[in-house]
């Protein structure tokens, strides 16, 4: 079978039919074809996750899009890490040498993918990656796209998924879905209702910790009855600026800020806004919450078949200035603070009851549990804490220990089944194994364990935890029914935005 075309001997005369692609239907990917994948977004964690589908044989990037041209501005953990990685890559050990500044934007990564494809698949045919600015250009002129992987910051992320999947586009996406409540719940609706396959990245956390063990231990009483899970975190690591810029320094040449803002309000450029920083602003991010807590998180409201949280409080750092030479506190509504503390009331799917769910970041943990052995806490981990001891933890739920439990080693004997979901290592031909379970469900139709309508529930209640938030910490009562909040009628309207005329959410 050929992607445009199949021939098929009639048992009449043996004539040949061609029947176009598109009768095989909406989405369809047949068993033999190469998935034809557009790059949305190609800033460094763009450039730093094109590995995993550069190196599946089963997937083929056809397009890159990006409101930046190619820039050395960018924002990354070492300042040459990115770069380096890239020239392993590409095989390239002088690429952009004499070059100041960590490399993004769409030119770069053409230029990764095509140099990439000439080496490895030297019988690949056509002029190369198309590249485009704005991905619905891209959409509308390249033909037989199958798939995007979304890349974009997050106030992007409702908008272009629930686009492609309206074209008939599977979708992989980074964590959030949305970081507007009901924009994330529409991407929800819309994979829901749809044959398309949908994964989202944070999922792929659930094998780096030893979640069956917890649950193994919870199950068998070894704590009591669960009443509260506390996570934190030393995030955030990037600047949160606590006023808005009030300098307006030109746009860059090659970078289309009007279509970065996407659906948000006009404002004038700036570079706090941009790159990795954009995640500390309630218009453009979602917080430390958003950046790490579904690795975190997502496999506990999976193993414990938690819902979405039906109440929510939030204490927080606050920033004192100067007014009129008097000390008073900055009343921002329009970043995330420097430090915070989420209390959510989460009820359980499958049986009556709920628990006590509660995020701490910037630095902030959460007590000491009565038998710990330590002076203090790490700088990130997991508590779970039931009416009998406690269960203490890394960050991402790995060495969990018993804690304050008389006659603990009755429960030794009590494991767990090993997490088998995501072993590290890839597929014969180099596909990562959470990448082909997305791309069996592109050939099948069969939904993964990563799928979007699965991570309602983290998704939905994160939202929950950014407005009250913005809401100076008010307590918020939420139907998740209704998706509506009950108590505060101006709370509710920040579970949406005003949007730009040109931009519709459908």
């Amino acid at each position: 079978m050929n992607r445009r075309k199949f021939l098929s001997t009639t048992a009449a005369a043996g004539a040949l039919t061609i029947i176009p692609r598109s009768v095989l239907g909406r989405g369809y990917v047949a068993p033999s074809d190469k998935i034809r994948l557009v790059y949305i977004g190609c800033g460094t964690q763009g450039l730093d996750e094109l590995k995993a589908i550069l190196n599946s044989p089963q997937i083929e990037i056809v397009g890159v899009a990006d409101p930046n041209k190619e820039s050395y501005n960018y924002i990354h953990w070492s300042e040459n890490g990115l770069r380096n990685s890239l020239r392993k890559l590409i095989d390239e050990p002088r690429w952009k040498e004499g070059i100041k500044g960590i490399p993004g934007g769409r030119d770069v990564m053409k230029e990764v993918v095509d140099i990439y494809y000439q080496k490895n698949r030297p019988s690949r045919t056509g002029k190369g990656v198309e590249c485009y600015e704005d991905y619905r250009e891209l959409l509308d002129r390249v033909k037989d796209v199958d798939a995007v992987k979304v890349m974009t910051p997050d106030h992007l992320h409702g908008y272009v998924a629930v686009d492609c999947l309206n074209r008939g586009k599977h979708v992989i996406m980074h964590k959030p879905l949305g970081n507007k409540m009901l924009e994330a719940m529409k991407v929800v609706d819309v994979a829901k209702q749809s044959k398309l396959s949908t994964h989202m990245m944070a999922y792929n956390a659930f094998g780096d910790g030893n979640m069956a063990q917890i649950k193994a231990w919870l199950d068998a009483g070894a704590i009591g009855e669960l009443k509260e899970i506390h996570n934190w975190t030393n995030r955030p690591v990037w600047p949160q600026y606590p006023d808005i810029p009030a300098e307006t320094p030109p746009i860059p040449q090659g970078f289309n800020w009007d279509l970065w803002l996407g659906p948000s309000e006009m404002r004038s450029y700036h570079p706090h806004y941009t790159h990795c920083v954009f995640r500390g602003w309630y218009e453009f991010g979602a917080g430390s919450i958003a950046d790490m807590g579904y690795y975190s998180l997502w496999s506990v409201f999976d193993a414990l078949k938690l819902g979405s949280a039906t109440a929510v409080s939030t204490r927080f750092s606050r920033v004192i200035g100067l007014n009129n030479q008097v000390p008073s506190a900055v009343v921002n509504s329009w970043s995330y603070p420097l430090a915070a503390a989420y209390k959510f009331e989460v009820p359980y799917r499958d049986k009556p009851g709920k628990i006590t769910l509660a995020w701490h970041d910037g630095g902030m943990k959460p007590p000491i549990p009565e038998g710990y052995q330590d002076d203090d806490l790490p700088i990130e981990g997991m508590m779970f804490l039931g009416t009998k001891g406690a269960i203490v933890s890394g960050f991402l739920r790995e060495s969990p220990e018993l804690v304050g439990v008389a006659n603990k080693q009755q429960y030794d004997s009590v494991v767990g089944h090993q997490m088998a979901e995501h072993p590290r290592s890839a597929l014969a031909d180099g596909t990562e194994r959470w990448l082909q379970t997305w791309i069996d469900g592109c050939k099948t139709g069969v939904k993964g364990p990563g799928s979007f309508e699965f991570a309602r529930e983290v998704n939905e209640t994160f939202n929950l935890g950014s407005v009250s938030l913005q809401s100076n910490g008010a307590k918020l009562i939420y139907d998740p029914q209704s998706r509506k909040i009950t108590n505060n009628p101006e709370a509710d309207k920040l579970l949406s935005r005003e949007t730009r005329k040109d931009w519709k959410f459908v």
